[in-house]
């Protein structure tokens, strides 16, 4: 008997070790690449600290030290007591809903009502629906770089071809340059700011002739507005607010960032009712809506009287100078001047590595976890972002380490 199932195992296992290996669609190349590559370090150390090593996790854009403000944890407790775990509409609540149109109209001065409004399980799930929704094989998409890392996977997504437009001087965004880019088959621009990774704000001078053209060549406008509500009112700017941008522009933002909710996953976009009734489909078929009880606590999140943005505002701002202060006067390298989101970005260019073997060598050294920005397009390259979301004194005893570790480069470099 057993003889048996042995032949028999031996002659499944000669079939499948010589058979045709399955195959993988082409979408696995698009999502793949170094967008990717660059977290491997973020990943690494998030391993290594959680193992007990004294690891400064200066890698992502979270304040890990600061909870969610408990009015909203409760609203979340208090939905779930009252059974408020059951579907929910796919396109989001209608409080919710009315809430994100009320807050965008506060952000970026556009009107909008419940029904141009559809919510995601964060901002990059909104990205990703809306790139399935407006782009496909043959478009065009334009990306203003640095871009953030996920940008290349989330718009190739759908077979469209990327376009990178570097950033002009201060690596500010360009905006001949970007509307000198477009072709007959582009299909949509993509906008950041607060830009991810290094900080720059764009101002309405600057979003005016991309919003022009756009509406002239029936463009979408694609306008990542995560950071914006950290932003001093007299600082934001969005082209969502400027004349004709409802039929083409679509706004993404989240709750993350702005009320320390990154782990909440409750993003949205902001657009023609046209493309909401899209993405409804698309949700039906994918997310089939978000839990009802973190809903509530979004809503409450969004009309409760709070100055939570004003705070993390602050607190980026003193730990940027912080950094300024630290890490100035280094040979080889500086900090970028940034206003911005919550990062600052030291510039390894001449250090005589790359920022991937930096940051490798940094944390194997002198354990800090800095994100390298080679995922970010061809001006990224030599860039290294460092998130000011740790409290203070940690932040400056990372500073204290990264400043070591350049003088170290230095000394070496010098020596041979």
């Amino acid at each position: 008997m057993y003889g048996a199932i042995d032949r028999k195992w031996h002659v499944f296992q000669h079939y499948t070790k010589h058979a045709a290996p399955v195959k993988f669609s082409s979408l696995t190349g698009r999502i793949a690449g170094k967008s990717t590559d660059s977290w491997e370090i973020h990943y690494e150390a998030l391993a290594r600290s959680r193992a007990g090593e004294d690891i400064i996790m200066l890698s992502v854009g979270q304040e890990s030290d600061q909870p969610t403000d408990g009015r909203i944890v409760e609203q979340a407790v208090q939905s779930l007591r009252s059974g408020r775990h059951h579907y929910t509409p796919v396109q989001g609540e209608l409080a919710l809903r009315k809430a994100i149109a009320a807050r965008h109209f506060e952000l970026t001065g556009q009107s909008a009502s419940e029904d141009h409004c559809a919510v995601f399980s964060g901002a990059q799930n909104a990205l990703f629906a809306v790139s399935q929704c407006v782009l496909e094989h043959g478009d065009e998409v334009i990306l203003v770089e640095p871009y953030y890392s996920t940008y290349p996977a989330t718009f190739s997504c759908s077979g469209a071809t990327l376009a990178s437009i570097r950033p002009g001087s201060n690596l500010q965004m360009d905006p001949e340059a970007i509307t000198g880019a477009i072709t007959d088959n582009t299909r949509a621009i993509v906008v950041n700011s607060p830009n991810n990774p290094i900080g720059s704000v764009y101002t309405r001078e600057q979003f005016e002739p991309i919003v022009k053209a756009c509406i002239d060549r029936k463009i979408w406008l694609i306008s990542d507005e995560v950071y914006l509500e950290m932003l001093a009112p007299e600082d934001r700017a969005s082209p969502a607010g400027l004349p004709g941008a409802d039929e083409i522009c679509v706004t993404v933002s989240s709750l993350s960032k702005s009320h320390r909710m990154t782990g909440w996953r409750v993003g949205w976009a902001v657009g023609p009712r046209e493309l909401m009734e899209h993405l409804y489909n698309l949700s039906l078929c994918m997310i089939y809506g978000l839990p009802p009880f973190i809903m509530d606590a979004a809503t409450l999140a969004l009309q409760m009287d709070s100055n939570i943005a004003e705070i993390v505002r602050e607190s980026m701002n003193r730990r940027r100078k912080i950094a300024v202060d630290s890490l100035s006067g280094l040979p080889n390298v500086h900090v970028l001047e940034a206003s911005g989101g919550m990062f600052a970005v030291l510039d390894v260019r001449n250090s005589g590595i790359g920022s991937m073997e930096f940051t490798r060598r940094l944390l194997d050294q002198y354990r800090v976890s800095l994100l390298p920005c080679d995922g970010s397009g061809d001006s990224g390259e030599g860039l290294v972002r460092i998130s000011l979301a740790v409290e203070d004194g940690l932040f400056e005893e990372a500073c204290r380490r990264i400043r070591a570790f350049v003088l170290s480069l230095f000394e070496l470099r010098t020596a041979n």
